[in-house]
């Protein structure tokens, strides 16, 4: 084949591989990349479409009906009724906080007979501080947030919960998405000539940018490949955040499938090419010397204690190291015996193996100890560890980013290799969502790729946006690949509702507090979940791609979580604030902190008021996520996560049932009950079903509930004679019985075990 040829092939393990255009090496990047939209649906500009006719006009609540019920007649199906108000209530409040609703609020909404009732419901739940930690933690998913950076080192950022409360405070605020998203984008270039404190808001914004996975800089690895690492992370977040484009698969080619060329993709890259991490220095000077004076205080404080444990540890350490280097073999001795200048390329390889088998690790030091010995030491650790869980957090600062200056060229990279660069490209926009003809000759920068993205007429921005609203409040988008609206990606449902969502969205100024009101006040998101007596909607359309009844959605762990310490009366309400570390279980530590002594690598918080927190403020570690989280399907956060998969599977059950942390709640649990309804038994069911159900129990609900206290309390009696442990609740009121008192704290966990728990219907 002739090296002009316009695709070379290489044949690799019985498989033809596409490599790079050659043309690609000589392409003139001041042409334009075309200005022709596709015929793709995606790639068309949204116009408003007239609501369609519908039959059963009395049903529908807003626009939004019109088109849903429009569908449903033509395939010959019928809305199911509307939800109960206490199934209504339930759905929304989780819907909107995460959290179940409150008795009183519970009762307040069953007695209030005006027409305007559920609206008013909305509204408030709306104004909830709370609302802003609900709808963060999607948008979180999303941009693949965390505080640490992944891959091996997995190194703290102790800044980064200054963008998880930009994004919360924004929500609640209802500031519009067209200046939420531009403030992430270019926060820093917006802030210019700003103080940074009074700009703190800006800069933390432009946070997102940081919020993939990096490579710690070392001397060990190639700066040039992480600095395309990071730039990759940066283009292919916007593409899924904003565009929802699978824009990274043109990295290394022209894509397979979307009209997204190779060229386009380090277009849209070029925006970023000079955009560098920062951290910046916002404390004041009394701050700093508060903690360097803390600082200092605890180290001295730690110093003999360090220094017993090395007297301990250094004998031990040395008498094996010169156990196992007897051991070795005279090639590997001689090695270690040379100078490190002057060892061959054969002997400092004899030499890095040699001092890998002389290794001593901690657990055979502890060994060598004596039972004295070791007991000692633990107890040295256990007090550093305290101490070291006394340091303060850093001096204030913010994780964001800025320009540099000159910004550095971008290439084409033959087959995404920063090693090969073919022709350079200036910041453009994509072609196949633009009408603009791409600027060649003045620079543009994140700001106007803001403003592109935000533009009344774009053809994705908004779609992109309503589409993930409605997947949180109907249990799927319009379009089910939230973060694939290209060729690959499914056709929507309803085109022109999707359509009518984003034009309302842009004229509505981009409040999506609104678009929430047009959706929840819906007949259709009223729904009862419960297919029709006939079933006929289930021959017609078994998936509900037609919305003919509600869809019945499982908690995420985190919602999981918050309800269980609201039920038990935990739940602390504080906003805002560093990240907090609740304490691991043992098997976490076994599975996770393979290197090193285990003990002293998670310092837990001290203050444990600040445990009860919602999940949403707990430290988001790439490589350690909570048992409870990880088996109910949190997001890796390795990459964007547009909606979270729902398993079933064994350990859920085992950790429903005999996890520490239910365990802990259904006994915080049991003793509210107990505290708040101390007369008799009965009204102690009555009590448990309004805080972990919302309902008062049913006659055999009940009669079942009676039989399983009397049941189960004498059997905690018969242990209790024994000696045995019995589960008890924190604060046992005078005069329960310890037996009744441990039976109700089984009777909670079994509430908290319920399906009517753990799904939202």
């Amino acid at each position: 084949m002739k090296s002009g040829s316009l695709v070379s092939y290489v044949a690799f393990s019985g498989l033809v591989l596409l490599a790079h255009p050659a043309s690609l090496l000589a392409a003139d990047p001041n042409v334009p990349t075309g200005t022709a939209h596709t015929a793709h649906w995606a790639f068309q500009e949204a116009v408003r479409p007239a609501l369609p006719k519908v039959r059963a006009v009395a049903w529908v609540e807003t626009p939004i009906d019109a088109f849903i019920l429009a569908k449903q007649e033509a395939a010959g199906l019928a809305p199911s009724p509307p939800a109960d108000r206490l199934t209504l209530l339930r759905r929304v409040s989780f819907d909107l906080l995460g959290l179940p609703p409150t008795p009183s609020d519970i009762e307040a909404f069953l007695k209030d007979d005006r027409p305007d009732a559920y609206e008013r419901v909305v509204n408030r739940l709306l104004a909830s501080p709370q609302y802003g930690e609900r709808w963060a933690q999607h948008w979180l998913d999303v941009v693949r947030y965390a505080e640490s950076n992944g891959y091996e080192g997995d190194a703290e950022r102790p800044h980064a919960w200054r963008y998880r409360d930009y994004v919360i405070r924004s929500l609640n605020e209802d500031k519009p998405f067209e200046r939420f998203l531009t403030e992430q984008l270019a926060g820093d270039l917006l802030a210019r000539g700003q103080d940074p404190r009074s700009a703190a808001d800006l800069l933390s914004a432009c946070g997102m940018n940081r919020c993939g996975q990096v490579h710690l800089t070392s001397g060990n690895t190639d700066a040039e490949i992480n600095r395309q690492e990071v730039l990759t992370e940066m283009t292919t977040g916007v593409g899924a955040a904003f565009l929802g484009l699978t824009v990274g698969c043109a990295r290394c080619h022209d894509h397979k499938f979307d009209p997204f060329p190779q060229v386009d993709y380090y277009r849209l890259q070029a925006f970023f090419a000079g955009t560098q991490f920062k951290d910046v220095d916002i404390a004041t000077a009394e701050e700093k010397a508060a903690h360097e004076q803390r600082t200092k205080n605890l180290n001295a404080r730690m110093a003999p204690l360090k220094q017993q444990v090395a007297a301990l540890d250094d004998p031990v350490r040395a008498r094996l190291m010169d156990a196992k280097n007897a051991r070795l073999e005279p090639a590997y001795r001689d090695a270690l015996a040379v100078n490190l200048k002057n060892r061959t390329r054969e002997q400092r390889k004899l030499a890095e193996d040699a001092n890998t088998l002389i290794k001593v690790t901690w657990d055979e030091i502890v060994g060598a100890l004596n039972p004295e010995q070791q007991a000692l030491r633990a107890q040295l650790r256990r007090q550093i560890h305290e101490l070291e869980a006394q340091l303060p957090p850093p001096p204030p600062g913010l994780w964001t980013v800025a320009e540099s200056c000159p910004t550095p060229p971008t290439h084409v990279l033959v087959r995404g290799n920063p090693k090969q660069k073919a022709a350079q490209v200036e910041a453009g926009f994509p072609a196949a969502v633009t009408d603009s003809v791409n600027k060649t000759s003045g620079a543009l920068d994140r700001r106007d790729l803001a403003r592109w993205l935000t533009r009344p007429d774009h053809a994705l921005t908004a779609r992109v946006l309503v589409n993930r609203l409605w997947q949180h409040h109907f249990g799927r988008g319009i379009v089910s690949t939230p973060n694939d609206f290209g060729l690959r990606g499914d056709r929507p449902s309803h085109p022109e509702l999707l359509d009518w969502l984003a034009r309302e969205f842009v004229e509505r100024r981009w409040s999506i507090k609104e678009m929430h009101r047009i959706m929840l006040l819906s007949a259709a998101y009223r729904q009862a979940s419960r297919p029709s007596a006939d079933h006929a909607g289930l021959r017609v359309d078994p998936d509900n791609r037609l919305l003919w009844h509600a869809r019945r959605q499982r908690l995420e762990g985190e919602p999981l979580r918050d309800s269980l310490l609201a039920v038990s009366g935990r739940l602390n309400v504080k906003q805002r604030g560093p990240m907090v570390r609740v304490p691991l279980e043992p098997e976490v530590y076994e599975l996770i902190f393979t290197e090193g002594e285990p003990d002293g690598l998670w310092h837990v918080t001290p203050d444990v008021q600040e445990h009860t927190r919602r999940s949403i403020y707990l430290f988001a570690k790439r490589n350690v996520r909570l048992p409870l989280f990880e088996a109910f399907d949190q997001p890796d956060t390795l990459n964007s996560c547009p909606l979270r998969p729902v398993s079933t599977f064994a350990p859920q059950a085992l950790i429903l049932f005999n996890g520490p942390f239910f365990q802990e709640q259904s006994r915080a649990f049991a003793g509210r009950v107990l505290i708040e309804a101390p007369e008799d038994v009965k009204r102690q069911i009555y009590r448990a079903y309004a805080l972990a159900l919302g309902r008062p129990p049913r006659s055999a609900e009940l009669s079942a509930g009676l039989d399983f206290l009397t049941s189960q309390a004498d059997l905690h009696r018969g242990r209790l004679l024994l000696r045995q442990r019995v589960p008890a609740p924190p604060h046992v009121p005078d005069g329960v019985d310890p037996a009744h008192a441990a039976a109700m704290c089984d009777f909670a966990l079994a509430l908290m075990n319920r399906n009517e728990f753990l799904y939202v219907n």
